[in-house]
């Protein structure tokens, strides 16, 4: 993605833009982002997030039984644990270097498409759809969605996050 003059204050370093101020995305709201790198969940990481949370539902958890009767042979990635990975996700489409603190506002539209599988690749792509300046913080609003290889959908959620000046 390349820069132009009314981005002065931000850049693209590697794949995620960088941007000083949260107000500084404002002039990236509907453009195309380049989507994330491919990730993949271990049956490890679904155990430990099991086990922290509680989710003991053979379909994420019963390596055996997901071989002899789900339809794709594997256990099931927890749509929790999916949603959990978004900060990490969305920090390679953009991140803002000057803020003081940040905090997730709210998950909406939030959809389990189709499963995702241990072992299955994903990425996210993500569009800023509203920056807006509010008296105390900066509002963003990004349209979320991991996609697999195949190219479907198979988690779609719009995320608000509010930045905090120092």
């Amino acid at each position: 993605m390349s820069t132009t003059p009314e981005d002065r204050n931000a850049s693209v370093a590697g794949s995620a833009l960088r941007v000083e101020r949260a107000i500084d995305l404002a002039a990236f709201v509907g453009r195309e982002f380049p989507p994330g790198s491919w990730q993949g969940v271990t049956q490890d990481r679904i155990d430990r997030f099991a086990s922290l949370t509680g989710d003991r539902n053979w379909i994420h958890t019963d390596v055996a039984r997901a071989a002899r009767e789900l339809a794709g042979g594997r256990t099931i990635v927890p749509g929790q644990l999916l949603l959990s990975l978004l900060p990490a996700l969305l920090q390679e489409i953009y991140v803002v270097t000057g803020t003081g603190t940040s905090r997730v506002a709210g998950l909406r539209s939030v959809r389990f498409r189709q499963p995702i599988c241990c072992g299955d690749a994903f990425r996210l792509h993500a569009q800023l759809i509203l920056v807006r300046q509010r008296p105390r913080f900066v509002q963003v609003d990004t349209d979320c969605r991991l996609d697999l290889r195949s190219g479907s959908p198979a988690v779609t959620a719009q995320r608000t996050d509010v930045f905090f000046s120092e």
